[in-house]
């Protein structure tokens, strides 16, 4: 299928790293009628619609055997919520296992969750723009960003029950590099701290990956 071009024009804000690209975090304050759910790390869900959530990751960098799993569950209780998270390590030996921010631990788990948006080093900050001018990234469509990045985006998709639009995302001060990305609808990205997928390449090598393997929401 032929895909349509949009040039999207405007200048993307700076991130810090580790920052979420439309993802909810780092924003400014929630609507009325929506929250925001702060996590222990510090960043947050912003414009959480309520309800309980559960999502599930896969989460792989190279040099792992097996990808680690990343959970958080989000319970509604009244006006509060409870935030949980969780992240299974696997073949970790006796000795490198530690609690808080050891050489593993919560410290290993945070750098394997935000492997995504550094991205090979790529800067994937021209996607903020999308968020900022409320663009719904739909299927057969080439997005050129500021800094002269490029989304090209394929078929429509699911992943873990959910509809997403899967593109690929470059930035011409970083040849070689590239990241596969699915996005979805609005209402779906204010409940998911990461992308449905997350795939960050380098010279044709896969340098990281997550997947969403499991989404759960009840209003």
């Amino acid at each position: 299928m032929r895909k349509k071009s949009v040039l999207v024009l405007g200048i993307a804000a700076l991130v810090l790293a580790g920052a979420a690209v439309g993802w909810g975090q780092g924003q400014p304050p929630s609507p009325p009628g929506q929250q925001q759910v702060r996590r222990f790390f510090g960043l947050g869900l912003t414009n959480y619609p309520g309800g309980s959530t559960k999502v599930t990751y896969e989460i792989w960098q190279m040099g792992q055997e097996k990808p680690h799993l990343y959970t958080l569950e989000v319970i509604q209780r009244g006006d509060k919520y409870d935030v949980i998270e969780s992240t299974t390590l696997f073949d970790v030996v006796l000795g490198r296992v530690a609690t808080g921010f050891g050489p593993s631990g919560a410290a290993g788990a945070m750098a394997a969750r935000f492997e995504r948006f550094r991205g090979g080093n790529i800067d994937l900050t021209p996607l903020q723009v999308l968020e900022e001018k409320k663009i719904v990234v739909q299927p057969n469509q080439s997005y050129y960003l500021p800094d002269g990045a490029r989304l090209v985006t394929g078929e429509a998709s699911v992943i873990a029950g959910i509809d997403v639009v899967i593109g690929v995302y470059t930035h011409p001060g970083f040849p070689g590099q590239r990241v596969e990305m699915a996005f979805t609808k609005p209402e779906i990205t204010a409940l998911l701290p990461f992308p449905p997928l997350s795939i960050t390449e380098a010279d044709g090598v896969v340098r990281s990956k997550i997947v969403l393997i499991e989404f759960r929401h009840t209003p």
